[in-house]
């Protein structure tokens, strides 16, 4: 549910009151968007692709970060998952930059996932990838900036997710480790 504000506030006014709050809040530079918890197959998505992440960068110049804080110009999202360099200060709260970004799709948030995310993530400079991971079938869709503002769609549903920019490859399977989708039983 979003809380319409009673004033204007600043990107600033935001941080400054949502550092103070026990949960964890997006805002789209208009409303206060609360995060609300997601299921067992969210967490268990969530969870593969950052033990994934943590082995398969160790040794580069790349973390990856789980919920953290991203501000993108006058807007704060909470990417389920994103990749940034290993230069940010361990002690960062809000972070400005990031190289892959990933959000797990839901019922509740698939439309601002595909459209508002995607264009606030859109303007990061850096950003390589924005990969959307589905929830109820084992499938990703792989966006990538190309000249000229537009973006490289591409689905994958099995194999690797490959990221040549990173030296990466997220074999699909592993990010998808314990969950089962009605399509696989009859596969």
């Amino acid at each position: 549910m979003e809380t319409v504000l009673d004033r204007s506030w600043t990107t600033e006014t935001f941080l400054a009151w949502e550092d103070r709050q026990e949960g964890k809040h997006e805002f789209d530079s208009c409303q206060v968007v609360p995060m609300p918890g997601g299921s067992v197959a969210h967490q268990e998505i969530v969870f593969s692709l950052s033990l994934l992440l943590a082995r398969l960068l160790v040794g580069t110049s790349f973390r990856a970060l789980h919920a953290m804080r991203l501000r993108i110009g006058e807007r704060v999202r909470y990417p389920d998952v994103l990749v940034c360099p290993v230069t940010v200060p361990q002690t960062q709260r809000t972070l400005t930059d990031a190289i892959v970004v990933f959000e797990v799709l839901s019922d509740d948030t698939a439309a601002t996932d595909r459209v508002a995310k995607l264009r606030d993530y859109a303007a990061i400079p850096s950003l390589q990838y924005y990969i959307m991971l589905e929830q109820a079938s084992r499938a990703a869709i792989i966006c990538q900036p190309a000249k000229g503002g537009t973006w490289i769609t591409s689905p994958q549903t099995q194999g690797s997710i490959a990221l040549p920019e990173l030296n990466l490859a997220l074999p699909v399977d592993d990010i998808y480790q314990g969950l089962s989708f009605p399509a696989d039983m009859t596969a």
